[in-house]
């Protein structure tokens, strides 16, 4: 079990977030070196942030679908109400 703790011990030190050097305050290249957790974390939430086209579900395809058009709904309506304001604010004169 010797060998299991000597692994432990390298990903706790891997692990811990590194201090700035004594001699820098308020450094900027200290702050720019990232800890692997800081790396693993970052590329958790880009992978998280990709879109995925849902396979097999067809409820989420129909709930994608709608939620796309109902969107789109929406974006017309605001866009149709802003014209009859600026219709209505400056009149039909151009």
């Amino acid at each position: 079990m010797a060998g299991g703790s000597k692994v432990r011990e390298w990903m706790r030190r891997r692990m811990t977030p590194r201090r700035k050097p004594a001699g820098s305050d308020g450094d900027e290249a200290a702050s720019a070196q990232s800890s692997p957790r800081r790396k693993l974390r970052a590329g958790a939430f880009a992978s998280a942030l990709r879109w995925r086209k849902p396979r097999g579900n067809v409820l989420a395809a129909l709930f994608h679908r709608v939620a796309y058009h109902l969107l789109w709904l929406v974006e017309s309506v605001v866009v149709v109400a802003r014209l009859c304001f600026f219709f209505v604010r400056f009149g039909f004169r151009l």
